[in-house]
């Protein structure tokens, strides 16, 4: 046995392999099992979009192995959506300099170009001393904000989130505004931007952390990426690009917060497949339960995963509207955080651009939701009502 490989006896390795190349399947298979690792996931072709980082975790996978030559870019967008997750090593039978180079970008740790019991007990041991070092911190949540219908107060809701996070202890938090035609954030909280999203896609190839810093603004304690300043631009965020963007946010902050305009823009450009939890806002006026009725349905029908929605109830007052537990029933969901209607201090806040004091109602609202985020709630379904039959009406 190669010295080398004595290192990965102090780590239980549990590879989850990607690898439609048949020759380069059949060698790494070999190859394992010389080194009696246990392979309890392999895949003779790529897993679908969005559903890789779920498999690894179902698994108990600890290391990935990808195939990134046979259909290289459904490959990078694999990496991508792995690597905060798990250390993955790209797979090439050539040495391939622009494509290593494209994968590490992605977040692939390790490059094999040649799968032999050395190479790959070389790359055990490396990642061996990576986690005993703990090079590796956990990686940050990200939380996607997203109305049921535009005017539920997603961005105030996001903005607070973001402000409220740092003051709870994140060492790290990035505002990110995503909605091209509101442009919100950067209203709200009065700031003069000279870069945005759309900056980020044009020097993406050439991004480091010293570039990164000149693109986002500090405000209140967390770092803000602002929406482009004019609404007539389209910043057009593709699914692989949404994979990478929020793989290079996870390794530089404990939490992110995207503000987005709408279901639909925040599932098809990917970030609801990217984030960890969807924070789906609601009022309990009739016509936005509707509107956030129709949101659940686009998500049920493939857009996004249930088990990430938290359904926010926001400027709830009991004595207007429909009662909380109407509105669990019209949904079928019970809503995760309830914020108060608090039009005064938001307004105030506004005016003044700042958050909202943490002492006024809504501020208090936002710390406990704060607090019910740190633990890890399903959403709960519940049975239909008059309400839900009134909302399901052609």
């Amino acid at each position: 046995m190669p010295p080398t490989l004595n290192r990965t006896r102090s780590v239980n390795w549990r590879p989850l392999v990607v690898c439609p190349q048949p020759d380069i399947y059949r060698r790494l298979q070999a190859v394992l099992t010389e080194l009696a690792v246990e392979q309890p996931c392999t895949l003779a072709e790529y897993p679908r979009p969005g559903d890789i980082a779920a498999l690894a975790e179902r698994n108990g996978c600890n290391v990935c192995f990808m195939d990134a030559a046979t259909n290289p870019e459904q490959a990078q967008v694999l990496i991508a959506e792995l690597a905060a997750s798990v250390p993955v090593v790209a797979l090439h039978p050539r040495d391939d300099a622009d494509l290593i180079l494209r994968c590490l970008r992605r977040g692939a740790c390790e490059f094999v170009a040649d799968p032999t019991a050395k190479t790959v007990g070389s790359v055990f041991a490396r990642l061996a001393r990576t986690r005993s070092d703990a090079v590796y911190r956990a990686p940050g949540v990200v939380y996607c904000v997203v109305p049921g219908k535009p005017g539920c107060g997603g961005s105030t809701l996001a903005a607070n989130l973001a402000v409220q996070l740092h003051n709870d202890g994140a060492s790290q938090v990035l505002l990110v505004d995503g909605d091209h035609l509101t442009a919100s954030i950067a209203f709200m909280l009065k700031l003069k931007v000279q870069f945005h999203l759309e900056d980020v896609l044009r020097d993406w190839a050439r991004m480091d952390d010293d570039l990164w810093s000149r693109l986002t603004v500090p405000a209140f304690g967390v770092d803000v990426l602002a929406a482009p300043d004019d609404p007539t631009s389209r910043t057009e965020v593709s699914r692989q690009f949404a994979a990478e963007l929020c793989t290079f946010w996870r390794e530089r902050y404990e939490a992110v917060v995207l503000d987005l305009p709408d279901v639909r823009a925040a599932a098809d450009c990917g970030f609801t497949a990217q984030a960890d939890v969807i924070l789906l806002v609601t009022t309990n006026e009739l016509a936005a339960l509707q509107a956030t009725r129709r949101s659940l349905r686009y998500l049920d029908a493939g857009a996004g995963d249930h088990a990430k929605l938290r359904l926010i109830l926001n400027r709830h007052t009991p004595v207007t509207g429909f009662k909380r537990e109407e509105v669990n029933t019209a949904l079928a969901m019970q809503p995760f955080a309830v914020l108060c209607n608090d039009y005064a201090a938001i307004q105030a806040a506004l005016l003044d651009g700042k958050p909202v004091p943490p002492d006024s109602r809504f501020g208090e609202s936002v710390r406990a939701l704060c607090r019910q985020l740190s633990y890890k709630s399903a959403p709960v379904k519940n049975k239909a009502s008059w309400l839900a039959s009134l909302l399901g009406r052609k």
